[in-house]
């Protein structure tokens, strides 16, 4: 038929395969040349055309998937025209072989490449006026004309035709996810191309699926094309089904008698569950239930799976190979660029679906989400629950294990039994003895630590520390050797069975064993890394390490590695490679310049992709809406610490009296929230009138709905609170700032980078940690005010904003506020003819 139109060397590659196959079912995606030759062939997949379905994004528009027939009649059978019907959705074609390539029989044909439609940057931005698309669906109440939105989108819209990287601050009111969404919509409809949009919280994720993407829908939506979006998550995000029935028969092995009626709930939901994750459940079940049923991509055995028709996965990975708009967070973009790297995969489906088009949303949280996922972390609870999963009180794998083997009367299962018996669970023994070793010894080192937050850097110095000679040595070289003899054990026993019976109970339980010994293998390469690194190489460069014990009702010592410098890697990796990048937040620019932030990211090295650098500023009337407070007479944080904590719980409660409540007050540390909460319960005045809600004390969500609920509470909150909340309205009308919210200079991986910048000859303070620092305050600032009618005040407890030289970069980022400088008496004052002027509570009576 057509055999001509595949290059020479395609041919050869096709045949080569098919023989190395044994002559059976080999698929192949192949590229169209300007002349329409097929070339560039690569194997796909093996097995029956159906395994293609399983690889969500396997080829792209342009491309043509081949497959063989070992039986030479290339007629397409019904599977063959379901996926041909699929790929032809997404712009790809679709052909027959036999087995020694002299025929080719084409089912489909490849849409010829068309060029790509440009946006009208003007027309995209007149889709947001009073006359466009999305306020018809809001309508007139509802829709606000926001000019700096619509100049975003323009600008988004010319990175969309010409590529490259836009860097555009949007301030609060601004409406910057309309302005990317509806540019990504417009962008799709014309080119068929999808854009990935990545959020670092979970609030702004519920925000784009749950709420802009639903109304875009309705105002993009036509009869001939529907806008299309999906949500993707990280795997053990969603139920495993097979997992799941896997666990319900073993429940008497594999856990505790109170445990069944949790599984039996998640049974019960998981037949009405939309989409099988996590976060649909009413309440969050244990650790030790979700990581018996939760899906993990090394156990998953894709199309062999009897539930895949239903898995929640792959069904989502499908809705986002589909979705002109695919929505995830940083952890999972970061994810899906550790596994490019690994396997130098930049064509085809990793983590992610291939991406051209990236929107980075909270884009200031992608260095140290993307050193998370780079690196390496080991934690005592890990561990532990590791080896539980093997067997605890009686219960886990391996009894279960046992009860299998105790039905085999061979020889081999008689073996099998004596190795379990005499070497894996006495290794377990072992593993669990010389963890507590471990975790113990160094814990006790840490205490010798003196911080709020138990922590040691481990440097090169590490090596000649006398926790090693006390017995840390012996500890590590014992664990890992149990570790090794479970491994070892496990997988002996494992190739016995499946050569003995590959029955499908069977084969899921030594799916389960073999996950669990991959993961204690991590765990020991983990170890390696953090205590022991001579000829460990960090994928990433050089590694900072360091141990930490986080939790006060259940601490955990953690292990960590990860790279120092990301800016090289996110350069050639993901930003070099991306044909347009959108990085926009609230705060991105720190001191009205980019700079800090092109450097920390890698932007700013040569040659530089950047094409727009934009401050959009927020639509509101900072300096009618908002009083910016600074106490000059406060003591310093620094200077004196018990003076400073006094009087932020003295002018707390001084602006209570004055505002009658309504208050946040954020802080920079959990030692100072605890003793300012303390300091005001002491005083007596609160309570029934200003209910005081503290972090630590109650879910952040809880806290928050309580706050907005109470209309006049007190909430104190640390670093999650500084962004990410939303609470329009009167409920929240003072924001308090405890202190300038700056770095912990001896925090490990923040020591680190400051060494490097001071052996590049750079000042660290005001390169690093002013910029941080500035960054932070604006989006603690940003807390106040959040729709053109609340009205409120801010004050900063930390003088040094207006008394040392760094001060002013730090007030040139903020919002136009009128402020108020002077004495806390005055400051006082001028608040008080604020509130009075607006209607907020009642003023104190000067002392």
């Amino acid at each position: 038929m057509s055999v001509e139109r595949l290059t020479a060397a395609a041919r050869t590659l096709l045949q080569e395969e098919i023989a190395a196959a044994h002559g059976r079912e080999v698929s192949f995606v192949v590229r169209a040349d300007p002349n329409g030759s097929l070339t560039d062939a690569r194997v796909v997949a093996r097995g029956t055309i159906d395994a293609v379905l399983a690889l969500p994004g396997v080829a792209t528009r342009g491309e043509m998937l081949i497959h063989n027939h070992p039986s030479g009649f290339l007629e397409p059978s019904g599977a063959d025209l379901h996926v041909a019907a699929r790929l032809h959705d997404e712009g790809v074609g679709f052909g027959i072989v036999n087995n020694d390539v002299s025929t080719l029989y084409i089912v489909v044909e490849m849409p010829r490449a068309r060029a790509v439609a440009r946006l009208d940057a003007l027309e995209v931005a007149n889709l947001l006026t009073e006359s466009g698309p999305v306020a018809r669906v809001l309508g007139t109440a509802a829709f606000e004309d926001r000019p700096g939105q619509r100049d975003m989108a323009a600008y988004i819209a010319d990175a969309y035709n010409d590529g490259g990287i836009a860097l555009l601050e949007a301030g609060t009111g601004v409406g910057k996810s309309f302005a990317y969404l509806v540019t990504a919509i417009e962008w799709a409809r014309l080119n068929g191309e999808r854009t990935v949009v990545s959020t670092n919280t979970i609030n702004l994720q519920e925000q784009l699926v749950g709420k802009d993407l639903p109304i875009l829908s309705r105002a993009f939506s036509t009869a001939e094309r529907g806008v299309t979006f999906a949500l993707l998550k990280g795997w053990r995000n969603y139920l495993c089904l097979s997992r799941l029935e896997q666990a319900r028969a073993g429940q008497e092995s594999l856990f505790d008698a109170g445990r069944g009626a949790e599984l039996e709930s998640i049974a019960g939901w998981a037949a009405r569950t939309a989409d099988g994750s996590l976060s649909d459940l009413v309440e969050e079940p244990s650790n030790e239930v979700w990581d018996a049923v939760a899906a993990e991509s090394d156990l998953c055995t894709r199309l062999k799976c009897p539930h895949f028709d239903r898995c929640f996965v792959f069904a989502a990975r499908r809705r986002a190979a589909e979705a002109d708009v695919v929505v995830v967070n940083h952890h999972l973009l970061a994810s899906d660029l550790a596994v490019r790297i690994a396997s130098d995969n930049w064509q085809e489906a990793a983590v992610l679906p291939p991406y051209r088009r990236l929107v980075l949303d909270e884009a200031h949280h992608l260095e140290d989400v993307a050193a998370h996922h780079l690196g390496t972390q080991v934690s005592m609870l890990g561990v532990q629950r590791l080896l539980g999963r093997l067997e605890r009180n009686g219960r886990g794998l391996l009894p279960t294990l046992a009860a299998e083997l105790g039905t085999h009367t061979d020889l081999l299962g008689a073996a099998s039994r004596d190795l379990l018996t005499r070497t894996v669970l006495d290794a377990l023994v072992a593993a669990r003895r010389w963890a507590d070793e471990l975790f113990g010894r160094l814990a006790r080192r840490l205490d010798t630590e003196q911080a709020a937050t138990p922590v040691l850097r481990l440097t090169d110095s590490f090596a000649a520390d006398g926790v090693w000679r006390e017995g840390l040595d012996v500890a590590l070289d014992n664990l890992l050797v149990a570790f090794s003899k479970l491994r070892d054990g496990v997988e002996t026993i494992a190739d016995r069975l499946s050569i003995d019976d590959p029955a499908e109970m069977r084969t899921r339980l030594i799916g389960e064993l073999r996950g669990v010994v991959r993961r204690l293998d991590s765990a020991a390469e983990g170890l390696k890394a953090t205590l022991q690194p001579v000829g460990y190489r960090a994928p990433a460069g050089p590694a900072v390490r360091w141990m930490e014990r986080r939790g006060r009702r259940t601490p955990n010592l953690t292990l960590s590695a990860v790279p120092l410098d990301l800016a090289p890697v996110l350069k050639a990796a993901l930003f070099d490679r991306v044909e347009t990048v959108v990085l926009t937040s609230a705060t991105l620019a720190a001191g009205g310049e980019f700079t800090f932030l092109e450097e920390r990211l890698g932007l700013s090295l040569p040659p530089s992709r950047v094409t727009v650098r934009e401050i959009l500023p927020s639509p509101f009337d900072f300096g009618a809406q908002c009083l910016f407070g600074i106490p000059t007479d406060i003591p310093e944080p620094r200077d004196d610490e018990p003076g400073h904590g006094a009087a932020v719980a003295r002018v707390l409660l001084e602006l209570a009296h004055a505002s009658d409540g309504g208050i946040f007050a954020l802080f920079t540390s959990h030692g100072a929230l605890r003793r300012a909460a303390d300091a005001i319960r002491g005083q007596g005045q609160v309570g029934a009138r200003w209910p005081l809600l503290v972090q630590g004390e109650g879910q952040r969500d809880q806290l928050l709905r309580r706050f907005r609920e109470a209309g006049s509470a007190i909430l104190l909150g640390t670093d999650s609170f500084w962004e990410g909340v939303d609470v329009p309205g009167r409920a929240l009308r003072v924001l308090i700032l405890a202190k300038l919210p700056f770095k912990v200079p001896s925090e490990p991986l923040t020591a680190a980078r400051l060494e490097r910048l001071t052996e590049a000859g750079v000042d660290g303070f005001s390169h690093y940690l002013v910029p941080l620092a500035a960054l932070k305050l604006k989006q603690g600032f940003g807390r106040l005010i959040r729709t053109k009618s609340d009205v409120g005040a801010v004050v900063l407890l930390d003088r040094r904003v207006v008394t040392k030289r760094y001060g002013a970069t730090m007030l040139e980022g903020l919002p136009p506020a009128t402020k108020a400088i002077g004495s806390w008496p005055d400051v006082r004052r001028e608040l008080e003819e604020f509130f009075a002027m607006h209607s907020i509570g009642t003023p104190v009576s000067s002392s």
